[in-house]
């Protein structure tokens, strides 16, 4: 494990392809152990959506170990929102200690009722929530259909899944039967300083149990006229963070992506993605993605983050995933 590269796993170079264990479901202290930053993070994300309502959600552990916070919960939101506070369901904690992570990450609960259970590691998730009040619930069952992708550092990894259950928005009863794509990180600083940086996109979606993919990418100069002759501007070989394609069994690490986003002019959301990416094994796909439902959310206050849900069109085949992006002070200026 090279536990020497300090940059966030989303801009940081994926060289390889590890394997996760079943303790990689669980908090990781000895791998944070190495890591003095106050920054230093260990995440779980799990996301949801019901295309046919232009329904999108996004739930999160995110835990600071050197500073004994932990932030969480979940938004769910229909069709085009300003931000994650416009959403239906919004409740999401900043600063929570965690000793309510004194249970590891084997069934936590938050002050706000967000619930995860890992059922069976990297096999079966359970998550709930409920704010009575709000008319707002969440009961759903994460269930894997294909292997998890460990990136090379041995510190990120990725899994699809199929989600079942019920989401009930304000009053109103859901049923949620979906693919999505989880992920986990650990063992990295996630600093909050402006970033020279274009968007960087973490774009993924599940056809089927036998056909996935994922892609985190930098605009590039040659699709993004605004970046051309700017400081921004990256190498196009050093623009590909990370990624993979399953396909049949078989998963191969990204080498190449072509990346196109067009954005909307008066907020440079993304609107339409045209990715060609090629992996390891020389198989290449041409993915189209289109927006159906959006918002945005400020972590800190140094970055604005699109998240969106992407209708994909590949050969034919349909998925519904995320577009999530972190956006810097310099590029909105440019």
């Amino acid at each position: 494990t090279n536990m020497s590269d300090d940059k966030p796993f989303f801009i940081s170079q994926n060289s390889g392809l590890g394997q996760a264990t079943k303790e990689d479901d669980l908090l990781h202290p000895q791998q944070n152990a190495q890591v003095a930053a106050d920054s230093l993070t260990e995440t779980q994300y799990f996301g949801f959506c019901i295309p046919a309502q232009r329904i999108h959600a996004y739930a999160y552990l995110w835990h600071h170990p050197n500073l004994h916070v932990v932030s969480g919960g979940l938004f769910a939101w229909r069709g085009h929102k300003r931000t994650v506070t416009h959403s239906e369901l919004c409740d999401y904690r900043n600063y929570m200690s965690d000793k309510v992570l004194k249970g590891d990450l084997h069934k936590y609960r938050l002050e706000n009722s967000y619930s995860i259970e890992v059922v069976e590691p990297l096999k079966r998730h359970h998550m709930s929530y409920a704010d009575p009040k709000r008319q707002n619930s969440v009961e759903l069952d994460y269930e894997a259909v294909a292997p998890p992708v460990m990136f090379g550092n041995g510190l990120h990894f990725e899994q699809p899944m199929r989600v079942r259950g019920e989401l009930v928005l304000r009053g109103e009863r859901h049923v949620v039967d979906c693919f999505t794509l989880r992920d986990r990180s650990w063992g990295k600083p996630r600093p909050e300083d402006n970033m020279a940086l274009p968007s960087v996109s973490w774009m993924q979606g599940v056809f089927n149990e036998n056909f996935s993919f994922s892609c985190n990418a930098m605009d590039q100069a040659g699709s993004s006229p605004e970046l051309v002759g700017t400081a921004l501007a990256q190498p196009e070989h050093e623009t590909l963070m990370g990624g993979w394609i399953y396909r049949h069994g078989k998963v191969g690490r990204l080498v190449a992506a072509k990346k196109r986003i067009v954005r909307l002019a008066q907020d440079r959301m993304p609107y339409a993605v045209e990715l060609a990416l090629k992996d390891e094994h020389d198989r290449t796909i041409l993915v189209h993605g289109q927006s159906i439902a959006s918002t945005t959310w400020m972590p800190w206050s140094n970055i604005f983050m699109p998240i969106v849900l992407m209708r994909w069109e590949c050969e034919g085949l349909i998925a519904h995933g995320d577009l999530q992006e972190g956006v810097w002070n310099d590029y909105l200026n440019l």
